[in-house]
């Protein structure tokens, strides 16, 4: 593990605690530009995620509506009735999305888990890390870290370039997108809030970003707000 990966793990809790927790719940509303283009705006409001850290496995409830949620693995996702019927599921990874309700789910809990894991995910010996010096953004320093994912790791953009500050807090994440033809995205975590030892950012918002890495701020692609977050242990 590089320097700046170690000190990212610290500031967001700490390894040792890390490997403690198995499972994860949290309450959140992604909204943004994105849900409303494809008439999507709302589906995702008030949702709770309930996650493995170790395995991409998740849930969404409710999801589409009341008495209905989401599951998500890589390669299967279903929606099924609260008794846990399923009405509607797709074995595939979608290489541009439908925008009907199942690539939804796909799209928002690939997302989800791949941010609420970040940065512990990136020690895994399956992961390529490495430092590309500072960047300065807004008056403030920030340390880049490039993360290249395993193919067995299903991703927005297999390599990613995270930015960290002085204190290891994960403050932008710059990928592209291959299931949205390559757009190229800037996402800005902020407002920490500690959550059963862990460090989590409880807002992300994403905008487009151009060649140079300058952030559109005039629309918001995607924002996550967080209201709470629970880590279990097995």
């Amino acid at each position: 593990m590089n320097e700046l990966l170690g000190l990212a793990i610290e500031g967001h809790g700490g390894m040792r605690r890390w490997r403690e927790i198995s499972r994860l719940r949290a309450v959140l509303s992604i909204t943004g530009e994105i849900w409303k283009e494809h008439r999507k705006d709302g589906l995702l409001d008030n949702v709770t995620i309930e996650a493995e850290t170790r395995d991409q496995r998740l849930t969404i409830a409710p999801f589409p509506g009341a008495g209905r949620y989401a599951t998500w693995e890589p390669h299967r996702r279903t929606i099924e009735t609260a008794e846990g019927v399923p009405i509607a599921e797709r074995r595939d990874v979608p290489a541009a999305p439908a925008w009907d309700d199942l690539d939804v789910a796909y799209l928002a809990a690939e997302a989800c888990w791949t941010s609420f894991t970040a940065p512990f995910l990136f020690a895994r010996p399956d992961f390529t890390t490495a430092e590309l010096g500072p960047w300065v953004e807004d008056g403030q320093i920030w340390q880049r870290l490039r993360v290249t994912y395993p193919a067995c790791v299903a991703t927005h953009g297999r390599e990613q370039v995270c930015y960290f500050d002085g204190s290891g807090f994960l403050c932008r994440v710059d990928f592209t997108a291959d299931i949205l033809g390559g757009a190229r995205f800037a996402q800005y975590p902020t407002d920490y809030c500690e959550f059963d030892g862990i460090l989590v950012p409880t807002r992300r918002l994403t905008f487009v970003r151009d060649e140079e890495g300058a952030p559109d701020l005039g629309a918001t692609v995607v924002a996550v707000d967080v209201e709470d977050v629970m880590f279990l242990s097995a």
